[in-house]
């Protein structure tokens, strides 16, 4: 028999103590020192021993249970849970339990047994319940969810602490089943709630039903009932389940309601066209307004996405700003924008799109406004062609009147020098006749002058400058015979290399303008230590042909004005006769015939113009 209990004392699960109280000396089990982990050998059975591995937040409340314990002389079993340190530092729960089981003569406690028990697995259990529970408990807080019980059999009604707080009642508040109902909405509400406890209570079908709930202070809440019925031996015993507080959902609901509501007012009967568009382009659901501007049914835009009927030169651009939107570098876009319509034709669209995401993030689908255009960008384009038109009247009108100027102040000049000429008294009879002959064909080229601006005149009403087949090579020799006493005047020499059977398209009033201001430029800013030499050349270029003027006068600092070499009233060379509108009005006739002027000139060796003529 001693074997058997050196066994259950070495090798039992729970550890044997004994105390003297008296000498204040201990033996503890071998199984004892092994629940922390240490050897026989290796914990000293003294109090000390021991007591050294009590958690210092537990020792005081243990001794002072159990000094109050030996106080009382009862007979009756002591236990108290105290954390130890384990040898491998762990924490560990022993639950202890001990009765006294000597007495002194004065009847005081002289010996004491027990066994400590490890509840360590016990406690985290409790520990992890009680965790639960607390979770739980904050989570039904958090959403409003309670609980309550009918018992079916004696009648009595249980409501859990969440649930009072619903219905507004203190938490001392005891429920009664013939007053259950009272609680809820006269009406559907308690006709659902009757209707789905009885049949509960009858058939055991479980419900779930929404209803409205009046709570004590009157306020209407919106609540979601849950019920189980629990039967015994084929009867009800007992209808249980949950109460939550679902108010601010269905005010979530009523107003997504609300709102989609009015959104499906406003998408269908919206003056301009609406569409829901996906991700990748296909239509979703278009209104009547869209269907009548594209021309197609909704069936046939369900089978095709807005990509295969967008005008080619307009979809990059949209695609752009839809890679911007579903990047969230921009939460809308607008955009003027073409379609095909059903029917061949190319409308022209004002398109806004925004973005709708989910929750997470993700795109759901595109809301695009689509209002025709096409009648305000055709008037848009008349208006612009009005405008166009007006413009090119008014710089038509505008050379016009320098024209005249320019070129009736070129023979005025002439007129004026060939009478000084006849007038002189030193001229001989021979010259007054030349000069007489010479005043007589400046005449008839200022007759020509004023017929080609009456020209000019008639052509402002035209969309357009009329252009004639003009011989190249007799125009310039006629500029060169309306400028002969400034030729003369100044010993200038002209070479005309245009071969005479040179024609080309132009308006004639512009070729005699652009003419005379070359060659009048050229003697005008002479070189002051040389005579004027000035050479006209054409140089054909398949249907087209440069017409050059070139001089080795005094020449132009590119550098300083080749910026504004044409500009209005620009002048370069400090002559006090210069107006600075010439080159300004030979650029517009030159561009105004589809043509352009090009310029290269060197200080001090002379200067050439090439005209591209078309």
């Amino acid at each position: 028999m001693d074997d058997v209990y050196r066994i259950i004392l070495d090798r039992g699960l729970a550890g044997i103590w004994d105390w003297d109280i008296k000498n204040n000396t201990t033996y503890l089990s071998p199984s004892f020192k092994s629940m922390f982990g240490y050897d026989d050998s290796e914990l000293d059975s003294t109090p000390y021993g021991w007591q050294s591995l009590i958690h210092a937040d537990d020792i005081g409340p243990a001794t002072q249970a159990l000094n109050k314990f030996l106080d009382s002389g009862s007979k009756d079993t002591f236990r108290v849970t105290v954390r130890y340190w384990h040898k491998n530092g762990s924490i560990i729960w022993i639950n202890s339990t001990g009765m006294v089981a000597e007495w002194d003569h004065a009847g005081k406690p002289a010996r004491m047994v027990g066994w400590h028990i490890d509840v360590t697995n016990q406690k985290l259990i409790e520990q992890k319940l009680k965790k639960t529970k607390d979770l739980l408990n904050k989570t039904n807080l958090s959403v409003r969810l309670g609980g309550w019980e009918i018992d079916v059999v004696t009648g009595k009604v249980a409501w859990t602490r969440v649930t009072k707080q619903i219905y507004e009642v203190p938490l001392d508040y005891e429920p009664r089943l013939e007053t259950r109902l009272e609680f809820y909405k006269e009406g559907d509400s308690r006709e659902k709630i009757r209707e789905a406890v009885d049949k509960a209570i009858i058939t055991g079908q479980p419900f779930d039903v929404e209803a409205i709930l009046i709570t004590t202070s009157g306020k209407e809440l919106w609540v979601r009932v849950i019920g189980n019925a629990e039967f015994d031996n084929g009867r009800c015993v007992k209808v249980f389940g949950t109460l939550q507080d679902i108010n601010d959902k269905k005010k979530v609901e009523q107003e997504l309601k609300n709102s989609e509501d009015r959104f499906k007012g406003a998408f269908e009967n919206s003056t301009i066209g609406m569409a829901l568009v996906s991700p990748e382009g296909r239509w979703l659901k278009v209104n009547q307004k869209l269907v009548e501007c594209l021309g197609y049914t909704q069936e046939e835009l369900n089978e095709i996405t807005f990509q295969e009927i967008t005008y080619p030169n307009d979809l990059e651009a949209d695609l752009q700003l839809l890679r911007k939107l579903l990047a969230g570098d921009i939460q809308n876009y607008q955009m003027e924008k073409r379609y095909f319509h059903k029917n061949g034709d190319v409308i022209w669209t004002l398109l806004s799109v925004s973005l709708v995401r989910d929750d997470e993030g993700n795109a759901l689908h595109y809301i695009s406004h689509v209002q025709d255009i096409t009648d305000k960008k055709l008037k848009e384009e008349q208006i612009k062609q009005t405008l166009d038109i007006v413009s090119q009247q008014n710089n038509r009108l505008l050379n016009f009147a320098y024209i005249v100027s320019h070129n009736l102040r070129t023979h005025a000049g002439n007129f004026q020098s060939l009478i000084n000429l006849v007038n002189d008294p030193h001229t001989s009879p021979d010259e007054r006749v030349e000069y007489l002959q010479l005043l007589e064909n400046v005449s008839a080229q200022l007759n020509e002058t004023i017929l080609n601006l009456n020209d000019v005149v008639s052509i402002q009403t035209n969309t357009g400058l009329q252009k004639v087949k003009v011989n190249l090579n007799s125009y310039i020799n006629k500029t060169i015979n309306v400028l002969a006493a400034e030729i003369g005047r100044h010993n200038a020499i002209i070479y005309n290399k245009v071969d005479s059977s040179v024609e080309i398209d132009y308006h004639p009033a512009y070729l005699e303008s652009i003419l005379l201001n070359f060659l009048t430029n050229s003697i005008r800013y002479k070189c002051e230590h040389r005579a004027p030499e000035i050479t006209i050349g054409y140089l054909p270029e398949g249907q087209a042909g440069i017409l050059s003027v070139c001089d080795n006068g005094r020449g132009i600092d590119m550098d300083k004005h080749g910026h504004n070499l044409f500009g209005m009233y620009k002048t370069f060379h400090g002559n006090t006769d210069a107006k600075g509108v010439g080159l300004f009005i030979t650029k517009n006739q030159i561009e105004a015939m589809g043509g352009k002027i090009e310029v290269q000139s060197r200080v001090g060796e002379g200067t050439t113009f090439s005209v591209f003529i078309p």
